[in-house]
């Protein structure tokens, strides 16, 4: 008899074990379904909440690198005005020496454009009588200015008259 109990008891021992697995395994399918269908009503409302986290954290990102560069940019600007001061500190330093002596000079700035040194000491060049020339058999000849034509037209642009015509000079 004792081993018909211990036999009955291992039998019911082994079917309530079965039966908790079952249990388990009913109720983790209906926590699945029951999260599935969450997801399915609420699934507009999860994407925008992973946009709205997704554009959070650009925004972060990038108001952090505004931050960095407003941060270099206010360094450069300190640089620039120590620089400045500096330069006007040296300035008013070699001015207050250079009273006590003399007067100051000033450097004369280099000019640019079409008044720069070498374009306002030059004279300027006669125009082209002809570019080129073409024969009869179709061959292109340039033509060149002697001396006296370039004297003769450089002093005519000038205003200067020689006494030949306008038209003989320039071969009309």
């Amino acid at each position: 008899m004792a081993s018909a109990k211990r036999d009955i008891r291992h039998i019911i021992d082994s079917f309530s074990e079965d039966l908790i697995l079952i249990a388990q395994e009913i109720a983790r399918e209906q926590v699945e379904r029951a999260v599935a269908d969450w997801q399915a009503k609420n699934h507009k409302l999860l994407a925008k909440k992973s946009v709205q986290d997704e554009k959070t954290l650009r925004n972060q990102k990038a108001l952090e690198r505004i931050e960095r560069v407003a941060e270099k940019r206010r360094d450069r600007e300190q640089k620039k005005a120590a620089a400045r001061a500096l330069r006007l500190e040296q300035r008013l330093i070699a001015s207050g020496s250079s009273s006590s002596s003399e007067a100051p000079t000033k450097k004369p700035r280099a000019r640019r454009g079409l008044l720069a040194d070498g374009a306002s000491k030059k004279e300027p060049t006669p125009p082209p009588l002809f570019v080129h020339k073409r024969r009869r058999d179709g061959e292109i000849q340039q033509l060149k200015r002697t001396d006296e034509e370039a004297a003769a037209s450089s002093t005519s642009s000038n205003g200067a008259s020689s006494g030949v015509p306008e038209q003989l000079l320039l071969g009309l």
